[in-house]
């Protein structure tokens, strides 16, 4: 499992440079987030794809160009779902972290594919 969950993190951290929607790719319809205490339900992939938007113009405003991340916990939930608890660290052109974030991830497994079902931010 934890290869499968490197594979999925890899592919997700890949896609940010991407854009909004291949972010968006990621997410089941319907999904749900919570970060800065507000949480969102969203039911289709234009409702992602409008947060990771939003998502992106802040974090480039911030210096962010490329992210890495730790797997730091993870539990098998069946044969189809996971928890993964993520630190990503947020780097900037010249490759220094600029901030770091923690979050949880319910993942689940639909068509041969993991999904995120559920992404809660670790508010600091």
């Amino acid at each position: 499992m934890p290869n499968e969950l490197r594979v999925f993190f890899d592919a997700y951290r890949d896609s940010f440079p991407e854009g909004a929607a291949a972010i968006a790719a990621f997410y089941a319809e319907p999904c749900m987030t919570a970060r800065a205490g507000v949480v969102r339900v969203h039911a289709t992939r234009a409702d992602l794809t409008a947060l990771f938007a939003g998502v992106d113009r802040q974090y480039r405003a911030r210096g962010y160009v490329r992210a890495e991340y730790e797997i730091v916990d993870h539990r098998v939930l069946g044969a189809n779902a996971a928890l993964a608890t993520v630190r990503w660290a947020y780097k900037s052109v010249t490759g220094e972290t600029i901030w770091e974030t923690t979050f949880s991830y319910n993942l689940y497994r639909r068509d041969g594919a993991w999904k995120i079902l559920v992404q809660t931010m670790h508010d600091d």
